[in-house]
């Protein structure tokens, strides 16, 4: 096979049968697909949905998702993994071109483009708008959409300290860097973030990135935006639209406050 694809779930089968089907869509290139299921409450759904898909499916009990990725590395069984989530569909092309992005150096980690779904909420865009300007401020690549091959993740594994999906591929992209590992962006390649946000999800996926600034900062892993880059990405945002920019400001606050909550309560992180 050319490569292993391994997707993170729980609780989210619909969501999963989207992803695995444009995976088996992919062309020109082999796969083993990998579902790791973190203590679905609907476990049969999920297990039911990766038999339909020809998926080897993994039981973990409620560990987060950088354990749940960590899982899924050591099952894997090709030299090249690509890392997915089940909220997002591979564009054709996709696969192939991160497995050949993977291969053409020892130490590199690939990415495609993320793109917001056709009828996109304000709150989603919102979400990828401030994910994009980080990425590109912080120098990092989102674990929805990632490709390298397997001994990378075998030697340089996510942190399992971190519990929620917030932070955990921010400390592996600043601990891969440091290991002289590079990153690529492949362009024209990407998948479709379909992720389902209304004002409160979205305010608590920010104050959960406040919390894992904090995480971050006593890990010696953070990577912090200058308020240079901060102002261009709220420009950028209200360049886009008055409502985008607008719950991009909203953000800022929701990590202010997460940010004070983890310094004021540390967790177990």
């Amino acid at each position: 096979m050319n490569a292993s694809v391994v997707i993170p779930t729980r609780d989210r089968p619909l969501a999963l049968r989207r992803c695995l089907a444009a995976v088996r869509l992919q062309r020109d290139v082999e796969l083993e697909v990998l579902v790791v299921d973190d203590g679905s409450l609907a476990g049969e759904d999920v297990a039911a949905t990766a038999r339909a898909y020809d998926a080897r499916l993994v039981r973990l009990e409620g560990v987060g998702p950088a354990a749940a990725r960590n899982a899924g590395v050591i099952e894997a069984c090709a030299e090249v993994v690509l890392l997915l989530d089940d909220d997002c569909r591979a564009r054709p092309g996709w696969a192939q071109a991160l497995v050949a992005a993977a291969h053409s150096r020892q130490l590199v980690v690939a990415a495609g483009q993320v793109f917001n779904p056709s009828g996109a909420g304000v709150w989603l865009r919102a979400s990828e708008r401030i994910a994009l300007d980080a990425e590109v401020a912080s120098r990092f690549i989102r674990t929805i959409n990632l490709g390298c091959r397997r001994e990378i993740l075998l030697e340089l594994p996510f942190d399992e300290t971190f519990r929620t999906a917030a932070g955990e591929d921010r400390d592996w992209c600043v601990r891969a860097g440091r290991a002289g590992v590079s990153f690529l962006r492949v362009p024209g390649v990407g998948v479709d973030h379909e992720a389902e946000l209304n004002a409160l999800a979205f305010l608590e996926q920010q104050a959960r990135y406040g919390r894992a600034v904090q995480v971050l900062r006593r890990h010696g892993t953070h990577a912090p935006m200058s308020s240079r880059a901060v102002r261009r990405a709220l420009a950028a945002g209200f360049g886009e639209s008055a409502p985008v920019g607008f719950a991009m400001v909203a953000a800022q606050a929701a990590t202010a406050v997460g940010y004070g909550l983890e310094w004021a309560f540390p967790s177990h992180r």
